[in-house]
């Protein structure tokens, strides 16, 4: 135990190197402004989360830690780093958090469909999948074929969704396109859900065909049901 007090006392005093390899991340171009901060402030705080827990393992111990700056200079600044990394950390977890949260009741007109960003849309239809207890989940840009939603069923069949958050008319080459994409993927089902309207070819199209679609109203529509029937199973 004496050997790991001695290598902690050397390691706290280098606790300065948490800035250079946290603040790095900044320097990532590929990354927007914000994102570069958040990689930054996470590393950071992190970083100092390890370097704190050595300071607390010898504290523990009765023993004084070494440092290359002196006292108090160096406890302010190592406490104030502490500080204001976990701020910025936890402040943008919070609002990946805020994003991310979503539930039907964000969706009562078609107006608020119009007002998700196309992320949170398809995160409104994983849920309205999951109220009828299948699993669903977000593709995002990893989707292929544009396949939006993956669901899998209670009855373990397999269902693609394509999500059109727009205004406009979706066409009968969108949902033949969608067809293909479920022969492709053995999907037994493909549902094509918009905040937008239905051509009546693309309708005509899909008659016959195990593909659901959506239109706005119908969506909302849905919605709502979705809602009230799991309002009556709370209240029985």
């Amino acid at each position: 135990m004496e050997g790991f007090t001695a290598i902690f006392t050397i390691l706290y005093a280098f606790w300065p190197l948490v800035i250079t390899f946290g603040f790095s991340g900044l320097f990532n171009r590929g990354e927007p402004f914000l994102g570069r901060l958040r990689i930054a402030a996470n590393r950071v705080f992190w970083g100092w989360v390890v370097w704190a827990a050595f300071l607390g393992y010898l504290l523990i111990k009765g023993q004084s830690p070494f440092s290359l700056l002196p006292e108090p200079l160096n406890s302010f600044l190592f406490w104030g780093l502490g500080a204001v990394s976990g701020g910025f950390a936890i402040g943008f977890w919070l609002h990946h958090w805020r994003q991310h949260r979503i539930s039907l009741a964000d969706a009562q007109t078609l107006e608020d469909l119009l007002a998700l960003s196309p992320e949170r849309f398809e995160m409104l239809i994983a849920k309205l999948f999951e109220a009828y207890g299948h699993q669903a989940t977000v593709m995002g840009g990893n989707g292929d074929h544009g396949v939006d939603v993956l669901v899998l069923t209670n009855e373990g069949e397999k269902w693609i969704v394509q999500c059109k958050r727009y205004s406009g008319s979706v066409g009968e080459p969108v949902v033949r396109d969608l067809y293909g994409t479920m022969l492709h993927e053995a999907a037994q089902k493909a549902y094509l859900i918009t905040t937008g309207g239905l051509t009546r070819q693309a309708v005509d199209w899909a008659a016959g065909k195990p593909i659901v679609l959506y239109d706005g109203d119908g969506l909302v529509r849905l919605i709502r049901r979705t809602q009230s029937a799991k309002a009556k199973k709370l209240i029985k």
